[in-house]
């Protein structure tokens, strides 16, 4: 299992180091940032479609 295990670690490290400790936290403030953009997304489009059923008298309650 070596065999797989050890160029994997290699690979991530490598990665690791080269991309994400260049860029420091610009990747959180990233994540930080689209998660709030994605939750007022979300939370509109509920609003939306809470309003639309209260105004449909065919739904079952």
């Amino acid at each position: 299992m070596d065999w797989l295990v050890y160029p994997l670690q290699d690979g991530f490290n490598w990665l690791f180091e080269n991309t994400l400790e260049p860029l420091g936290n610009i990747p959180n403030y990233t994540f930080i940032v689209l998660g709030f953009v994605g939750l007022f997304t979300w939370l509109s489009y509920q609003a939306k479609y809470n309003k639309e059923a209260e105004s449909d008298p065919n739904q079952i309650k």
